[in-house]
């Protein structure tokens, strides 16, 4: 039993002993703002607030999660995650020539790989204006 008890810990320790997993975590914190009152925010086609919200995202998702701002009678502007190379994760040199570290755990488990190249959006929908609604031309536009 006390084998068998051993081996998982030695295995827990092991899948969870990456460096950009250690030392930068496995999700990011994004937040997402429309300076636009009334604003509903999504993601992924989920709503996650109106005008401003935070959500934490599994870095694996990072590059593949898309934000959208929708507000009725306005255009819906959208805009994705980019990713950029976490270099915490070279690290993992140090402790098997990144060969479990790097290209097992960070890479293809957990994602950790990788991180947001910003985590701060605003997303403005573009309403009409009442002169444009109106069938007046703006100032300056022919």
């Amino acid at each position: 039993m006390q084998k068998v008890v051993g081996l998982l810990t030695v295995a827990l320790l092991v899948f969870n002993s990456s460096c950009a997993s250690m030392f930068s975590g496995t999700t990011e914190r994004i937040h997402v703002k429309s300076d636009v009152p009334g604003t509903k925010l999504y993601m992924d086609n989920e709503e996650i607030g109106t005008d401003s919200a935070s959500v934490t995202v599994a870095k694996k998702r990072l590059g593949k999660v898309m934000f959208t701002a929708k507000k009725e009678g306005c255009s819906s502007p959208s805009t994705d995650v980019a990713t950029k190379f976490d270099s915490t994760t070279l690290l993992g040199i140090l402790i098997d020539f990144g060969l479990i570290s790097i290209l097992v755990i960070d890479w293809g488990i957990n994602g950790a790989v990788k991180e947001a190249e910003r985590t701060n959006y605003v997303l403005n929908p573009v309403c009409p204006t009442a002169a444009t609604k109106a069938g007046a031309t703006a100032p300056g536009v022919q």
